[in-house]
């Protein structure tokens, strides 16, 4: 755990923190120990909360609470934080009891999620506000990661969808103009977001998802330049 912390910037000044963060109940209950991760996931969750809302805060000023309460749901929920934690190999030191090793229990969302919540607190109360910073910024909000990361959970359609609602009730179009075959067999979508027959925002992806929120990231673009 020291050497794998070290990657971080992280020093450790004890394990006791970190060895609660990786047991499961599971191994807990089978080797009669008083503690398992669960408490230092709870404080876990609670920094990620808030951290997650200050960057969230920042990144996007004209954004309302409703949307930032969105954006955060989709960086804290199980399924991301797992990915982040399989990522960087956080399942290879968690404690399982012998029925969760056996079923994989460290490939499991719901364990690995809430490992990366408890090793976030160890981190935090064994080592400080700048190590959790290092932990932070080397995982969830790794430079080169970040915009794709968010490009990727950001729902732009929901968010113009209300948007367009506070001053009209008329429903939003997406329409598909152009499906053109490139290299390694791929097809590049157009899509065309439009209202009342009047384009609002052009986008392309590589399927029609991917290009239907890429024209509803254009289309609010255009029109929070002119609020």
């Amino acid at each position: 755990m020291k050497n794998f912390l070290k990657q971080f910037n992280i020093e450790v000044n004890s394990l006791d923190y970190y060895n609660e963060a990786l047991t499961h109940n599971s191994y807990s209950n089978e080797h009669r120990l008083t503690k398992n991760y669960q408490r230092l996931e709870f404080l876990g969750d609670a920094i990620l909360q808030m951290r997650v809302s200050e960057v969230l805060f920042k990144k996007y000023p004209k954004s309302n609470e409703g949307i930032l309460t969105k954006y955060r749901s989709s960086i804290v929920r199980k399924e991301t934080l797992a990915k982040f934690a399989q990522k960087i190999g956080l399942g290879q030191f968690i404690r399982l009891g012998v029925g969760e090793l056996e079923s994989k229990g460290y490939e499991k969302d719901s364990i690995l999620s809430d490992v990366y919540e408890s090793i976030t607190a160890a981190i935090y109360l064994d080592a400080g506000a700048q190590a959790l910073e290092n932990w932070l910024n080397g995982t969830i909000f790794k430079d080169e990661n970040t915009e794709i990361f968010l490009e990727s959970i950001i729902d732009y359609k929901s968010e113009l969808q209300e948007l367009i609602q506070i001053e009209m009730r008329n429903e939003l179009s997406y329409i598909t103009v152009s499906q053109e075959k490139i290299e390694d067999n791929k097809t590049l979508f157009t899509v065309h977001c439009t209202l009342d027959g009047m384009v609002y925002g052009i986008g392309t992806g590589y399927n029609k998802k991917q290009a239907e929120q890429m024209s509803a990231k254009n289309a609010l673009s255009k029109i929070k330049k002119v609020q």
